[in-house]
């Protein structure tokens, strides 16, 4: 896409601006008084999924024009009082890629967020291919951002001026940055800002799921599936020890044990410390130090013989529809696929594969645009960009025009 570098904004840069670490209620304080005043604020958060068994939110960063805050979820400070900015609607919410940093923060807090426009979703739309922070914040503004730090441990303690630098830059440029992506969808006209909307509202609504504590995540490793049964109790027993491995050290799963290395034990089967060194499944470090619960593990699934039933692989939702629901649920995608390549933004913003789902398995089949209407499936703005053409894609596909 042509390059917007000659837009880029002229409002102080970091050098200018203050910076404060809260990790005490009285900053925490002094923050919200801050916020309430501002039109908008900008968010970002970090976690360690690399790091730890149940990952943590380590950091929270909020940007005005005028400062930035990092806010330590770690230490003595009650997030929940940030409750009242986060559900303020008055006060926009400026994120870059907001899936991940919303469901943190619900995960943590029972926060309402309201108000949210994400500058990721804004770049998608204007066919922007590569919408990662630090590609649209050269793009649009000229900034280049060092990414140095970005597999850090942020769960601990003290952190580097590097990684302040880092977490600062998430945020420090955001709202200057929407500022520019609104001017420009504005200037793109419909469906742009419609679309970006419509987003924005399905992540405000998200919920995190329950963690996933039943510990049958082993059937979705690739190759589970294709053990013999007996492989498929190792596999699961094996998968039993490192999860309680990875918690008592809290470790993320993939630093005890990978999952090839799983999938190959359950393959061989070793009872025995020799039979176990013979597979070549272990490092020496890992054959010391585990070898021994290891070959109990197995021997004793051997003896139990095999599952009774395999859990669920949960697979995608679309996955499940059959027949002449997947055959339309197809026809969809493919009429989603055109209308984002004719347009040059991303399909996802075209249609969610949520509404695809529901539109394949909508009866009546809304094969015109009244009964795509009727359906109350699509937003207006949404059914009358897209109703007539989408309609025909269904009729056509059901065997109905």
């Amino acid at each position: 896409m042509e390059s917007k570098r000659s837009r880029k904004s002229s409002s102080p840069r970091a050098k200018e601006r203050e910076l404060v670490y809260v990790d005490e209620n009285r900053q925490l304080r002094r923050l919200i008084e801050h916020c309430r005043r501002q039109p908008a604020l900008a968010v970002d958060t970090e976690a360690n999924p690399m790091f730890a068994y149940r990952e943590r939110l380590c950091l929270l960063q909020i940007s005005s024009r005028s400062r930035d805050y990092i806010v330590d979820p770690l230490a003595d400070v009650d997030i929940g009082l940030l409750a009242e900015i986060f559900a303020d609607v008055g006060i926009v919410k400026v994120l870059h890629g907001a899936e991940f940093d919303v469901l943190q923060l619900k995960r943590a807090w029972p926060f309402e967020i309201r108000g949210l426009f994400d500058t990721r979703v804004a770049a998608a739309s204007l066919g922007f291919d590569a919408p990662s922070l630090a590609a649209v914040l050269r793009e649009w503004l000229d900034v280049e951002v060092d990414k140095a730090h970005q597999r850090s441990d942020w769960g601990k303690r003290p952190l580097s001026a590097g990684q302040l630098e880092y977490a600062r830059d998430d945020t420090r440029y955001l709202i200057e940055l929407s500022n520019l992506l609104r001017a420009e969808l504005h200037e793109a006209g419909p469906p742009h800002m419609d679309e970006v909307a419509a987003e924005c509202r399905r992540v405000e609504a998200m919920c995190p799921e329950p963690r996933d504590d039943d510990k049958n995540d082993w059937i979705r490793i690739k190759g589970a599936t294709a053990l013999d049964p007996i492989g498929h109790r190792v596999l699961r027993d094996l998968n039993r020890l490192r999860h309680r491995i990875a918690e008592e050290r809290d470790r993320p799963l993939f630093k005890v044990f990978g999952n090839d290395v799983l999938l190959k034990l359950a393959k061989a089967k070793p009872v025995n410390l020799d039979q176990l060194r013979r597979s070549n499944a272990l490092t020496p470090r890992l054959l010391g130090r585990y070898g021994r619960d290891l070959v109990d593990v197995i021997a004793a699934a051997k003896e139990k013989g095999p599952l009774k039933r395999l859990p669920s692989t949960r697979r995608h939702r679309e996955e499940q529809l059959r027949g002449e629901q997947r055959e339309l649920y197809e026809a969809i995608r493919a009429f989603r696929k055109n209308v984002a390549e004719r347009r040059q933004t991303d399909a996802s913003l075209v249609m969610s594969k949520q509404l695809m789902m529901e539109l394949a398995k909508c009866r009546p089949l809304p094969t015109t645009f009244d009964k795509l209407a009727d359906s109350k499936l699509l937003e207006p703005w949404r059914l009358a960009e897209y109703g007539d053409e989408l309609a025909r894609a269904i009729a056509r596909a059901s065997g109905e025009s």
